[in-house]
């Protein structure tokens, strides 16, 4: 770091720096110099595929786009010795259950030589003793307390195991009044936490264990809680924007109280916690250990036009009026001439209104688009009836199904294609933005579940995304909701002897999420060049015709290599490659005019930031008091500002740095600092000195 110092231009007194140090020349075997290594490489992280091309070209056959999940049994990790473990002392912060199984954990770890901090469920934020606290899971402010509070004496967690997703069976049931508060010490307590770690500007790597148990469906008879599944959301998106967090879920069944079983899965998961984390979702059950894993399948082309489709059907689509639901409603009236009832959030004028509303509008206007789309699918030989409806209002959708019953009589099958495209990075993420995109998959499929589970449909299709696999930089909460989709389909098929299909689509080419998804400008161009690799609408009802012929209840979609795309989940290097390709031809631009005038940079520091900011933005000019989000730069740039202060100048500093300091002059001192703080050679006089000098260039 002091190295760094002085090729940023940093006069360094080595005379004083060398002062109290005293040096013996000692004598030292020659050899000659014959260039052969002998370093012991370290063990190459399971999970590191960076260097592993991915193919983005599109396998030309349909029937090879088809991936299953399914789960492999895994060795267990070995054990440390308990030698190792006495050297390896660090701080672990608990979130516990009321269920046993974090109090048995905490005397596994306390026996390990850690020193452990406990946070449980309460009212407001309160502390207990040294290692007792409570917090409010609602209140974001809570978590900031709880992490300065440790941060003043110095007992930030290396390690944090959120256990508030253990909850008793007896909860493990689908029910429409628990989902927000399992959201609350689920999904929003990691994203609330996620963005207080953020806040401290940790640069230490951390591990954040989340376990929960009945969430995955690994043996079948699991009574599964879907609502939980949401956290799965952070659990795979956080490692993506947080270099230095990484995260894994573990799935597990609770034994009785006090029984072998009980202490052999405590066993298992202190085993886990000892070690690094390598794969991303884990599951216990008994003995056994399990992995998630995908297998390719092929579906042949169906035999049947309209395998599962009724001539005539009553078929009820939400998000009907969307790219994917017209694409879908459209098959539907080319084939069956079906009775479809199309469910739309946004209000849609009353059928007597139509042309009026055409000849006042323009035909690129939204609305008179839906309608032009709505009379295309009456042409084709359906009858279509229009809703507006929140598909997450319990009361709303009840009318709503009772209108189109009244209509057309009973329903033989529905699509849930209802949803909003996320975009945000997790530190800048409010609850209200979280919620929206939740809701509609969330609380809409189980309004849905409610009113429809005493009707025996032919089908129940879930559309869902391989975000909630891969998860996806900026949509921490799509993924988090299409992975309650996934795992909402097993549970509902495990009680209920009727198809419920969930597809986890790959990006279709000129509809459906992807399409609509805000995206930084950065990516747009490389977005448009993969998004050639995307599903058509024919295609994508192609591939729903050939999964309707076959007896899967999940599967996922996808054009490109689906198994080299999992290879390379939770890695950002991919990510940041292509923006480094989008910098390098990204011609210059003056500088634009803004509030404050021009100030070049003061001294080394201050001119590499510029430097740095001027290549990523494409910009002649940057300033040392311009803001860097009024340049034109969104969190995506931010995160490539990180990666390039991290190889040039080995400094690492968090997103949080850059929204709170967003100018070159703030970001050089933030820079200075923590070189600063790592001379830790310098006595604090000395340190002072060097920062004052700094300063002053």
């Amino acid at each position: 770091a002091l190295g760094q110092l002085w090729l940023a231009g940093v006069e360094v007194d080595w005379s004083g720096f060398y002062t109290h140090e005293h040096r013996h020349r000692i004598p030292l075997p020659t050899y000659p110099f014959e260039r052969q290594r002998y370093w012991i490489e370290p063990p190459q992280a399971r999970d590191d595929n960076s260097l592993t091309p991915v193919s983005l070209e599109k396998k030309p056959d349909i029937a090879d786009w088809f991936y299953m999940p399914c789960w492999k049994q895994s060795v267990p990790p070995r054990p440390i010795k308990q030698k190792e473990l006495a050297s390896q002392k660090s701080c672990t912060l608990v979130f516990m259950d009321e269920c046993g199984l974090g109090t048995q954990l905490i005397e596994g770890l306390q026996k390990d030589n850690q020193e452990v901090i406990t946070v449980k469920v309460g009212a407001e934020f309160t502390k207990i003793n040294e290692s007792l606290y409570t917090l409010n899971p609602q209140q974001s402010n809570d978590y900031n307390t709880l992490l300065t509070e440790l941060r003043q004496q110095e007992k930030l967690p290396t390690k944090i195991v959120h256990l508030w997703n253990v909850t008793p069976v007896t909860q493990a049931q689908s029910k429409l009044t628990e989902v927000e508060k399992i959201q609350e010490i689920g999904f929003y307590s990691l994203l609330f936490f996620t963005q207080s770690l953020g806040k401290q500007n940790l640069s230490e790597q951390l591990q954040i264990t989340v376990v929960s148990n009945n969430m995955q469906p690994v043996t079948g008879e699991e009574v599964l809680s879907p609502e939980k599944a949401t956290l799965l959301g952070p659990v795979k998106v956080i490692p993506q924007e947080y270099p230095n967090i990484s995260c894994r879920s573990i799935d597990v069944v609770l034994p009785s109280i006090g029984s072998w079983q009980q202490q052999r899965l405590t066993d298992q998961l202190l085993t886990e916690l000892r070690l690094p984390i390598f794969e991303r979702v884990i599951a216990y059950r008994g003995s056994h250990r399990w992995l998630q894993t995908f297998e390719a399948v092929q579906l042949e082309e169906s035999v049947e036009q309209t395998p599962r489709l009724r001539e005539g059907g009553v078929y009820l689509i939400t998000g009907g009026l969307g790219g994917i639901g017209l694409v879908l409603a459209k098959h539907l009236a080319k084939t069956v001439r079906a009775k479809l009832i199309l469910i739309g959030r946004s209000a849609f004028p009353a059928r007597h209104e139509w042309d009026s509303w055409l000849a006042t509008h323009e035909e690129t206007d939204s609305t008179s688009r839906k309608i032009l789309k709505v009379q295309e699918l009456e042409e084709l030989g359906a009858e279509v009836l229009v809703i507006s409806a929140d598909v997450a209002n319990l009361a709303q959708m009840t009318d709503a199904i009772a209108q189109a019953q009244q209509q057309f009589g009973a329903l033989h099958g529905v699509i849930h294609a209802a949803g909003v495209p996320g975009g945000g990075v997790i530190q800048r993420k409010t609850q209200g933005e979280a919620q929206s995109i939740l809701t509609p998959k969330v609380k809409g499929t189980l309004v849905l579940n409610t009113i429809l589970k005493d009707v025996q449909l032919d089908f129940l299709l879930l559309t869902s995304s391989i975000s909630s696999i891969l998860g996806a930089f900026g949509q921490v909460d799509y993924t988090g909701a299409n992975a309650f989709l996934d795992i909402f389909t097993h549970h509902k098929t495990s009680q209920q002897n009727s198809l419920t299909l969930c597809i986890n689509w790959g990006t279709w080419q000129e509809v459906g999420m992807a399409v609509n998804t805000a995206r930084p400008k950065e990516l747009q161009e490389w977005y448009i060049e993969s998004l050639q690799q995307g599903i058509l609408p024919e295609e994508g009802v192609d591939a729903l015709m050939r999964i309707f012929r076959s007896s899967l209840s999940q599967v996922v979609v996808s054009p490109t290599d689906f198994l080299s795309l999992l290879k390379q989940q939770n890695t950002d290097s991919d990510l940041l490659s292509r923006l480094e390709k989008v910098n390098i031809s990204k011609p210059k631009h003056p500088r634009p005019e803004l509030n404050n005038a021009y100030v070049a940079p003061r001294n080394e520091i201050e001119q590499k930031l510029a430097d740095i900011w001027q290549q990523l933005l494409g910009l002649e000019q940057v300033g040392i008091h311009d803001n860097f989000f009024e340049l034109g730069a969104d969190s995506l740039v931010g995160v490539q500002l990180i990666s390039r202060l991290k190889q040039e100048l080995q400094v690492k500093i968090s997103i949080n740095d850059i929204f709170r300091s967003p100018f070159v002059a703030e970001l050089a001192l933030i820079v200075e600092l923590i070189i600063i703080k790592e001379l830790d050679e310098l006595t604090e006089e000395e340190a002072q000195k060097l920062v004052l000098d700094i300063s002053s260039k």
